[in-house]
């Protein structure tokens, strides 16, 4: 199965994240095909990756999608997993049987512009009749592309396009899925997840860590640098 990492231009640490996120997926899946990278390509990446290149061109919430769609458009495999590049797995798993993993019911008062993306969501879907969870969590999904591209009407509007989640649109539309507890904070940790997810800001500290878990460059980086 492959894998898909979308790419922002708003990485802190020169995207050591993404670094050592893909060296923790080369050690613990067991069925990676490809490796896609869209958006930004860091420096240490290989050719041996799957590079598309896609301009970020609106908000957070349109550029995953768009980004999503052009690697379906350029041939990602039928089901890929999306990981994003603050994704740590810590325990062995297979891509194509990962689990649908999703953190209870919806906010519906939005405290921060995230929110508000996710409350929106959670509006629409209520609307047409469908479960309102938050799969808005930190660990990777499967996305079966086909799919994935009737999200597009969501992210069409004629008027002015309404800020949505397309993991969140996706998991209540077509998974049925696991509640957990998110996996994200200060310290690592496992969780049934198998996935680890930093703060937003990655602290020195963090990072030795991570050096310490995944030492071994993976296939993907250009190890001369």
């Amino acid at each position: 199965m492959d894998i898909l990492y979308y790419v922002g231009s708003g990485s802190h640490h020169g995207n050591r994240e993404l670094l050592y996120s893909l060296r923790a997926l080369e050690k613990h899946c067991k069925d990676i095909g490809d490796v896609w990278i869209v958006g930004n390509r860091p420096h240490f990446l290989n050719d041996k990756v799957k590079y598309l290149w896609v301009e970020d061109s609106g908000a957070w919430w349109q550029n995953a999608f768009y980004k999503t769609l052009a690697a379906i458009k350029a041939g990602i495999s039928k089901e890929f997993l999306l990981m994003n590049d603050d994704f740590f797995m810590l325990q062995d798993f297979e891509a194509g049987k990962y689990p649908y993993y999703h953190k209870g019911e919806m906010p519906e008062i939005p405290k921060s512009k995230y929110q508000t993306v996710i409350c929106n969501t959670g509006r629409i879907l209520k609307i047409q009749g469908y479960p309102t969870k938050h799969y808005g969590i930190h660990c990777p999904i499967r996305i079966d592309g086909e799919k994935y591209k009737q999200l597009e009407k969501y992210y069409t509007n004629p008027y002015e396009p309404v800020p949505v989640s397309a993991r969140c649109l996706y998991g209540n539309i077509f998974c049925i899925g696991t509640e957990v507890k998110d996996n994200k904070g200060k310290e690592l940790k496992d969780s049934l997840t198998g996935c680890y997810s930093t703060t937003d800001w990655i602290t020195a500290d963090m990072f030795e860590k991570l050096e310490a878990m995944f030492p071994t460059p993976s296939k993907w980086e250009n190890v001369e640098e």
